[in-house]
């Protein structure tokens, strides 16, 4: 059997299990199991855990995070809350989580005690939002509004993992729904202008999600949000370059929005994208393109034969990125290797 280069979390229930001072005499020692374990699968690329088939059981940390010890030491909760997030990567693990698990997750969210520890269980929720049904239990118990209370904090991680909840969520159209109704498109959009680079990628990329909801077209239109969208098709990372493509992709299906997005310099931008590296962010380009340029076509003399003639355009430039990214980036990662 393949050994890790640290505990993996059975050593860690184990020692839990055959220690009844892991909460007194021994915290020490139980800490330094967690933490050995946090180190071992920190890096979700390498982490043992994440590739595993062996069964995890989450249960008992969830239990711990209830447990007194919980309530005066915030270096156990944050351990225990960066353990949990490491099993819910796994889906075999985060939906083990349930209702009253996201509920005891979201009372560490709730107080901000410690940033830390709060910036941990907002990333616990956005590994538990992969699934359809915890984003409805996400919603029942009220944790969008705590989520976007967190959007005001000082911290750039909690705002970043935050944000990264509420995109999690609005991958959902139930949770669409209740992020647009808790006032979230605001607060996202002032991120954008963030100094910190993941708090942008992730307020975009909630952005890009929530856009799919006409009403919060409406809100982004209102909030100013069009123009900084359009500013970040320059960003130097070309994921936020493709979530503020598919942002103005979706808001420009709205007429008002179209006519606000074509008095900007938005064309040239989003030209560059379709030979940019990332697939999604040609992908995005090519349909706001399309959408914004489209209508104009229409009204032209050969209205339907130009926007199907630009369609295929589109297609085409798409098609040979693909081809060429297939034939020469494999050729050169072989050649490196």
């Amino acid at each position: 059997m393949e050994r890790t280069a640290g505990p993996s979390f059975q050593d860690v229930t184990s020692f839990l299990k055959t220690n009844t001072a892991a909460l007194t005499e021994d915290k020490a020692l139980f800490q330094q199991s967690l933490a050995a374990f946090i180190r071992c699968n920190e890096n979700p690329s390498t982490s043992p855990n994440f590739k595993s088939k062996v069964p995890d059981l989450p249960g008992p940390l969830l239990q711990l995070l209830e447990h007194a010890a919980a309530k005066t030491d915030q270096t156990l909760v944050l351990l225990l809350l960066k353990v949990l997030k490491i099993l819910s990567r796994r889906r075999d693990n985060r939906v083990q989580i349930g209702k009253q698990g996201i509920q005891t997750v979201f009372k560490h969210l709730s107080s901000i005690a410690s940033k830390p520890t709060a910036a941990e269980a907002a990333n616990i929720i956005l590994n538990v939002c992969y699934e359809r049904a915890s984003v409805a239990l996400v919603v029942q118990c009220g944790g969008v509004a705590t989520l976007v209370s967190c959007l005001h904090d000082s911290s750039a991680d909690l705002q970043a993992n935050a944000a990264g909840a509420i995109q999690s969520i609005c991958f959902q159209e139930q949770g669409r729904r209740a992020v647009g109704e808790a006032d979230a498109v605001a607060p996202l959009i002032s991120l954008l202008d963030s100094a910190h680079a993941k708090v942008r990628s992730r307020a975009v990329g909630a952005l890009h999600n929530l856009s799919s909801d006409s009403t919060s077209i409406r809100t982004i239109r209102r909030s100013g949000g069009i123009l900084k969208l359009v500013a970040l098709l320059r960003s130097s990372d070309c994921a936020i370059c493709g979530s503020a493509a598919g942002a103005l992709q979706n808001v420009s299906r709205e007429v008002a929005s179209r006519m606000i997005i074509r008095e900007m310099d938005t064309v040239c931008p989003l030209a560059d994208l379709l030979s940019s590296s990332d697939l999604q962010a040609q992908v995005c380009a090519a349909g706001a393109l399309l959408n914004i340029l489209g209508p104009e076509l229409e009204r032209s003399k050969l209205g339907v034969v130009q926007r199907q003639g630009f369609g295929k355009v589109m297609s085409s430039l798409l098609t040979l990125s693909i081809v060429h990214e297939a034939l020469f980036e494999n050729m050169l990662s072989a050649e490196v290797a």
